[in-house]
């Protein structure tokens, strides 16, 4: 690019209409280049990782720590239920599992001392075959009684309901003092760090978007891109998975705009500022100080693409 600075601001008039031009102004050659190709379309946020939280014992909702928007810790508590009746249970199974353990001290001292005896000849070796049997059963009430006090802990447990992961509350579904059985849905919430976007293209485009493997959501580059295998018998579309990348500030349920890139073409690029309207005209000006109209096409990056009316190797001024 050739550069040449005006120092006189100009105007030029058509009619009713004035072009006003600055007094700083340089020459920008016009060259081709390669144009990429996209194609526009939507598609809607998801998360990876998100789950509602239910209820898995019966109980009155006692405290709700979280809600919907504040950010939780992996196994951080976020409901409590009433556990009156837990506790009762484990209690008793605690109680039975004491008694289950002196039972097993017994008849294990009592067939000690028959062995003895039968060691001796002072007894049948039957009496200690029927010893060995109360002492087996002994051992099995005791492998009992510690089950259930695993299964009451367990239920125990179940009253402070935690989140599975860390991540952002979506949804509030229950306050103190409502009543809730197994399955009653307490909480929703999703990892905001695993989001994805699903979109569909034309199936036409599928071979140029795995060749060219590049998009933009909302002008954030994803993570990576995948081309599902198949067509959608009835739109006739294929489906596209994009993964975003952790603190990209999405939210599940979003629509976002999706740019993907499935061509390119030769063309010419201008700087934004050296395009001009002159009423329903486009125009630019040309290094004589003529002015020329010209056909765009898509702008990004402060460039615009010129269609038609300029050619490779011409010289515009732009501001």
């Amino acid at each position: 690019m050739s550069l040449r600075f005006w120092f006189a601001a100009l105007a030029i008039t058509a009619g009713a209409n004035t072009v006003i031009m600055t007094a700083n102004a340089a020459d920008y050659t016009v060259n081709e280049t390669t144009i990429a190709n996209y194609v526009q379309l939507q598609g809607v946020v998801e998360s990876t990782n998100s789950a509602t939280v239910s209820a898995q014992v019966s109980g009155r909702v006692e405290k709700v720590l979280v809600d919907v928007g504040d950010t939780v810790a992996a196994g951080a508590t976020i409901v409590t239920i009433t556990s009156v009746e837990q506790y009762q249970m484990l209690t008793q199974a605690q109680a039975q599992l004491a008694a289950a353990n002196a039972s097993l001290v017994a008849e294990q001292q009592e067939f000690d001392r028959i062995s003895s005896l039968v060691e001796r000849q002072l007894v049948s070796v039957a009496e200690r075959d029927r010893a060995k049997a109360r002492l087996d059963n002994a051992k099995a009430q005791l492998r009992s009684a510690q089950a259930a006090v695993e299964r009451a802990e367990e239920q125990l447990s179940y009253t402070e309901v935690k989140a599975p992961y860390g991540g952002v509350v979506s949804v509030r579904m229950v306050e103190p003092g409502e009543l809730v059985q197994p399955g009653t849905p307490l909480m929703s919430g999703f990892d905001p760090s695993q989001l994805r976007l699903h979109v569909d293209i034309p199936a036409s485009y599928a071979r140029a978007v795995k060749q060219f493997n590049w998009a933009r959501v909302n002008g954030v580059e994803p993570t990576s891109l995948q081309v599902f295998p198949t067509v959608h018998s009835q739109s006739g579309t294929v489906r596209i998975r994009l993964v975003l990348p952790q603190q990209s500030n999405f939210i599940p349920g979003q629509w976002q705009p999706v740019k993907i890139k499935v061509g390119e073409h030769p063309g010419v690029l201008v700087p934004y500022q050296a395009i001009h309207r002159q009423g329903e005209l486009t125009l630019v000006r040309m290094q004589n100080n003529s002015w020329r109209a010209v056909r765009l096409g898509a702008s990004s990056n402060g460039m615009t693409e010129v269609v038609s009316g300029l050619q490779d190797g011409e010289v515009i001024i732009h501001e």
